[in-house]
């Protein structure tokens, strides 16, 4: 249901904590279970451009879950153990066409001690995450291990290490028949302090260790590569009643290794950023944003010795529209890689030409209590060219019996790619054709 609290958080997507699922011992003291059955779906279909492009494309994805918490509710601490079995049942066609079902499952250990009003927390074991707000840096499935340290007045310390793979894959054997791709660092926050709702430090290092780009034994190329991801998040408290901010900033450092036989290696070096700014309002019946989006595009068209753009294959934001915005996902695949992913892949991230500059305004309107529409106006200047969007969504929720979440989008998109062809020799030349894509989103989710 990250659809929902990103149309109504302006792209910010913040959910509970697993801890926080267990009663207070004086609400409810010693052993207890809680069990609930969530089900939904997303589906998107994109036309439009070039057929040389592979512009054509469309996924869809149901999942079902039934979580079930096994705990115990102490005097000053908790003990847990989360166990969510996952079926998921997709069908792609971005370039070929895949079917797939795949079987995994969350099984998390969770204990938490509270002393003079600081909480110690841990958890382990395998389970979905999110490690910025906005989905510009991590989004998904993990191993994982993490403690936190928290205070009642809202400051936090957290350190986590994940293991992680960028492509769904079934739990049942072998769990890594890959190469497993590690994140490990941390974050410091602070809550409703002074003029923030919310003040984010983080700091990541992800290791994609070396292995076979093709997969196969003695055949393709040897990769390998070491980033870091260094950020900051921050949301205002509100001001002139209705109004804040919220602002987010990543500088990305690193540097990979390729190699096709044991002699020849070749190094690319990575230093880029990117940076998000929203001024919203939300009242009583209708909202309003201004949002932009930066990121540092490579000086040269071309492979070379830096590779600047920025990139990150675990990135799923959803400000600007989200799955929406073809501007925002930039899904082309073949002539320019993705700028973040729309489908679950295989890919390493690629560094190259990833430059854009995106600005944007969002307006809604609550007709009821369960039904919401929005419209987006986009316009974007990258590698593809500039373009401008349109986004109209439609969104439907209840919490009358359980947990209700419908969401129907439909995008529109002119793209200029300001470029010009030659034919033969100068000056036989061409400017080449504006282009129009199409673009389709539906999301569901239903949770007892």
């Amino acid at each position: 249901m990250d659809d929902d609290r990103a149309n109504r958080n302006f792209g910010r997507v913040v959910v509970g904590e697993r801890i926080q699922k267990i009663p207070k011992a004086s609400e409810n003291t010693g052993f207890g279970v809680q069990t609930e059955l969530i089900s939904g779906g997303r589906f998107q279909s994109q036309k439009g451009g070039l057929d040389s492009e592979k512009a054509n494309r469309h996924y869809t994805q149901g999942i079902l879950t039934t979580p079930t918490l096994f705990y115990y509710a102490g005097q000053g601490w908790n003990l847990g153990f989360l166990l969510a079995p996952r079926v998921v049942l997709s069908e792609a066609q971005v370039v070929n066409k895949e079917v797939r079902t795949v079987y995994d499952s969350e099984a998390t250990a969770l204990l938490s001690k509270e002393i003079s009003g600081i909480k110690v927390a841990f958890e382990v074991g395998r389970g979905f995450n999110r490690l910025d707000r906005y989905g510009f840096f991590f989004v998904g499935m993990a191993n994982y291990g993490s403690v936190s340290i928290s205070h009642s007045s809202g400051f936090r310390i957290t350190g986590i290490q994940l293991n992680a793979k960028p492509e769904l894959e079934n739990w049942f054997g072998p769990p890594w028949s890959g190469y497993r791709r590690e994140i490990y660092g941390g974050l410091i926050s602070s809550e409703k302090t002074l003029f923030w709702e919310e003040f984010r430090f983080f700091h990541y290092l992800y290791s994609d260790p070396n292995h076979n780009s093709n997969g196969q034994i003695l055949s393709g190329q040897r990769r390998s590569g070491r980033y870091s991801y260094s950020g900051m998040e921050f949301q205002s408290r509100k001001f002139w009643d209705t109004w804040a901010i919220d602002l987010v900033g990543i500088r990305l450092l690193g540097e990979s290794k390729s190699s096709s036989n044991p002699w020849s290696e070749e190094k690319i070096a990575t230093n880029s950023y990117l940076g998000y700014l929203s001024l919203h309002s939300q009242g009583e019946k209708f909202s309003f944003a201004l949002a932009g989006l930066v990121t540092k595009k490579d000086t040269k068209d071309r492979l070379d010795s830096n590779s600047n753009g920025y990139a990150s294959n675990f990135a799923e934001p959803r400000v600007l529209g989200g799955y929406s915005s073809f501007l925002l996902y930039q899904s082309l695949d073949l002539v320019y890689p993705p700028q973040f992913r729309d489908v679950p892949s295989k890919d390493i991230p690629n560094f190259e030409n990833k430059g854009n500059r995106m600005f944007g305004i969002q307006m809604g309107w609550d007709w009821f209590p369960f039904f919401r529409t929005d419209l987006f106006f986009n316009r974007s200047d990258s590698l593809l060219g500039k373009g401008n969007e349109v986004i109209g969504k439609l969104s439907f929720s209840t919490n009358d019996y359980g947990k209700l979440f419908a969401q129907l989008s439909a995008s529109y998109t002119l793209m200029d790619p300001n470029k010009t062809r030659v034919w033969i020799t100068e000056p036989f030349t061409e400017s080449e054709p504006k282009k129009e894509y199409i673009r389709f989103y539906i999301s569901l989710g239903v949770q007892f």
